[in-house]
C-alpha cells in the first residue's frame, strides 16, 4: 500500500505529461498533498475549485436518484485535461486524486488506467 507522498510520485513518473497532481480532502476542499504545477496551475486553487465540481456532481446524481458512485469525472480543456478520480476505499472517503495532463503529451485511456492503480494501492 502505498502514502500520499509516493502515490503522488507514481503519478507524476509512471503517466506521461502530468503537469500537476493532489491529493484532495472534498468536505474541506484542502489539498492533503501537490506535486507538480505550474505558475499557470496552483493545485491548491485546483483543489479547491475541483471540490465544487465533485460536490455539484455529488448533488445532481442525488436529485437524480442515482445510486451508483462516481468513478472519474473528465475535464477537457484546449491544451489539457483534467482528472478527478474519486477515492473507493473505507480510509480514504471524501477524497479525490486530481491530475492534470498537458494534452499533447499524454493518452488519456493509459493515464486513467494508472490512475486508477494508483487509487487502489493508496492506504490513507
Amino acid at each position: 500500500m502505498a502514502n500520499t507522498e509516493t502515490a503522488l510520485k507514481d503519478l507524476m513518473t509512471s503517466i506521461e505529461g502530468v503537469i500537476g497532481c493532489a491529493l484532495v480532502d472534498y468536505s474541506s476542499g484542502m489539498a492533503l498533498g501537490t506535486l507538480g504545477g505550474t505558475k499557470d496551475l496552483d493545485l491548491t486553487v485546483a483543489a479547491a475549485g475541483n471540490t465544487d465540481v465533485v460536490r455539484a456532481k455529488m448533488r445532481t446524481m442525488e436529485m437524480l436518484n442515482i445510486k451508483e458512485g462516481i468513478e472519474d469525472i473528465l475535464i477537457t480543456l484546449g491544451a489539457q485535461y483534467h482528472l478527478i478520480r474519486l477515492i473507493t476505499g473505507r480510509a480514504g472517503k471524501g477524497l479525490f486524486l486530481y491530475l492534470a495532463l498537458d494534452r499533447e503529451r499524454s493518452n488519456l485511456a493509459m493515464a486513467r488506467h494508472q490512475l486508477k492503480r494508483i487509487e487502489a494501492e493508496l492506504d490513507v
